[in-house]
């Protein structure tokens, strides 16, 4: 037991110890660097911390680690030329992505049906690496009891899962061995 608590003073005491000064820094570098990632966001925009792609995430997953760097290191200057650096490749990257289909595809992930007109599309499921239970999950979140009632389920590039359902009456109206079986792309209604 004494052990325990020997290595729990350990972890919630700092390198050399509790001073006001680190306190203060601490505080200080954490506003100046809350303060400077406003600036970013106003500045380029809302789509700079958005997590639209997976890239997007990655950015946010980096930008969060240098962040903390910056707060525990001794000088927020480097931490915060990188995080510049990072929002300018960030919107460098999504710039070029929104002009040209070619970088796209590099940067992004394309869209994955996973259900089309009520049936599971088992192989896409398998490639894209999403288990029934997660695919029922948030069918249950989009307020479908069945999968049936599913027109379509696509894995989005940012990993959410957008359902859009069946008009009402048409997967019962029409027999499973009827429904279409083309790759037609996902339509919602106006």
């Amino acid at each position: 037991m004494e052990l325990l608590w020997n290595v729990l003073i350990d972890l919630l005491t700092p390198e050399n110890g509790w001073s006001v000064r680190l306190v203060v820094r601490i505080i200080l570098s954490t506003l100046l660097l809350f303060s400077y990632i406003v600036i970013l966001a106003r500045t380029f925009g809302a789509r700079t911390f958005a997590t639209f792609t997976s890239y997007d995430f990655l950015t946010n997953v980096a930008s969060g680690s240098l962040v903390a760097s910056a707060i525990l290191g001794k000088s927020i200057v480097e931490s915060s030329l990188s995080l510049l650096v990072l929002v300018l490749l960030q919107g460098l990257i999504s710039g070029l992505s929104a002009r040209s289909q070619r970088a796209q595809r590099v940067f992004d992930n394309g869209p994955v049906v996973l259900v089309e007109r009520g049936q599971i599309r088992h192989g896409a499921m398998r490639q894209a690496r999403v288990s029934e239970a997660i695919l029922y999950e948030e069918l249950r979140q989009a307020g479908v009891n069945n999968v049936e009632g599913v027109a379509f389920a696509v894995l989005e590039s940012g990993g959410r899962i957008s359902v859009l359902q069946e008009a009402e009456g048409a997967a019962s109206a029409r027999p499973s061995s009827q429904r279409p079986k083309g790759h037609e792309r996902p339509r919602t209604r106006g």
